[in-house]
């Protein structure tokens, strides 16, 4: 008995260090992770203003495949929210939307069942690579409940390391969907192609090399990737990018191109197939969305910008066709991506 005594005895007197220690410990905790993002703002901010978006990215949505998700009647913008409840790794809550400013950033409020409640933060910067989203946590001790305040500090010793990763898992999805969207869907509101000066890097292809002409081009073309695929299936290579296509010159009853697949590593070609180095360089890319035969436009808004920019071409114009006709059935959505290579 005297033992059990002296045990509760050091358990009180442990809790009440605890307690009074917790009076030096900060009440308010930040939490902040950054990524740049190949996208624009309004691509981004979409996935994030759209609460019904977020199982696409979000890390704590896969941490629990079953959770058990009910939207209010609005999903999206100021007053959007959902109510959760998982399992241990989720628990069960509410977010909300509190503030958006279109493009800009947004802020937001979860609860957290019994359990006390932060804000969330995301800032949209615009940058030369694209988009830096900023996405950060607070909580402040005046926000939980009695019960939570003193845990709840030493918790948010360890909170950079424990959620700090949820969050860089989030973004990279963020990063990856943003800009597969940004790719398949043209910028709201273009009336013209996109035209820029960029560097182009290194790419590993291969290659299948004939004439054919505008007769009889998309035959040709689909027979050309299929001897390629062969090529590769039997080789046990790997797909690494979209296809292409390369015009040596371009004549309308004879036309010499090249269609291509990059690859993730370099081999021997096999007769017709040749395996080569697409080199880095300077370039300049038209972002054309639209059906394949009206590709010519592109190539002459092409030509009249570098002339009005004096830019020398310095060899073969290459098509990447971004977006797989198999999925899109849209051609005003189709991507394509013209390069030519520029001193």
């Amino acid at each position: 008995m005297k033992v059990l005594k002296k045990i509760l005895k050091g358990l009180g007197i442990f809790i009440l260090l605890l307690i009074i220690l917790s009076f030096f410990l900060p009440s308010k905790t930040h939490l902040e992770r950054s990524l740049v993002i190949n996208a624009p703002a309004e691509v981004i901010f979409g996935q994030v203003n759209n609460l019904k978006n977020w199982g696409q990215w979000s890390a704590w949505h896969k941490k629990d495949p079953n959770m058990q998700i009910t939207f209010t009647d609005a999903s999206e913008g100021v007053g959007a929210s959902y109510t959760w409840k998982g399992n241990n790794d989720v628990g069960e809550g509410t977010l909300s939307i509190s503030a958006s400013v279109p493009n800009d950033s947004i802020q937001t409020t979860m609860q957290f069942g019994g359990m006390g409640k932060s804000y969330g933060s995301f800032k949209f910067n615009k940058e030369d690579a694209g988009t830096k989203v900023i996405w950060a946590m607070d909580s402040k001790g005046e926000d939980m409940p009695w019960y939570m305040r003193v845990p709840s500090k030493y918790f948010s010793l360890f909170m950079d390391k424990l959620v700090g990763p949820d969050f860089e898992k989030g973004l990279a999805d963020l990063k990856t969907v943003s800009e597969k969207k940004a790719m398949e869907t043209p910028p709201a509101g273009q009336t013209e192609m996109k035209i820029e000066a960029t560097t182009t890097p290194s790419q590993i292809i291969a290659s299948y090399r004939m004439m054919t002409s505008e007769k009889t081009i998309s035959g040709d073309i689909g027979n050309s990737y299929g001897r390629i695929g062969m090529f590769m299936k039997k080789n046990n290579l790997k797909q690494n990018g979209a296809v292409l296509a390369i015009y040596h010159s371009y004549a309308p009853a004879k036309i010499d191109m090249e269609c291509a697949v990059p690859l993730e590593k370099s081999i021997k070609g096999e007769g017709e197939i040749k395996v080569s180095e697409l080199k880095a360089g300077n370039a300049v890319v038209g972002h054309y969305y639209g059906a394949y035969e009206k590709t010519n436009t592109a190539h002459e808004a092409l030509h009249k910008w570098m002339d009005e920019n004096h830019k020398k071409t310095t060899g073969s114009p290459w098509e990447v066709y971004v977006t797989d006709p198999m999925n899109e059935k849209d051609t005003a959505k189709w991507l394509t991506e013209i390069y030519y290579p520029v001193e």
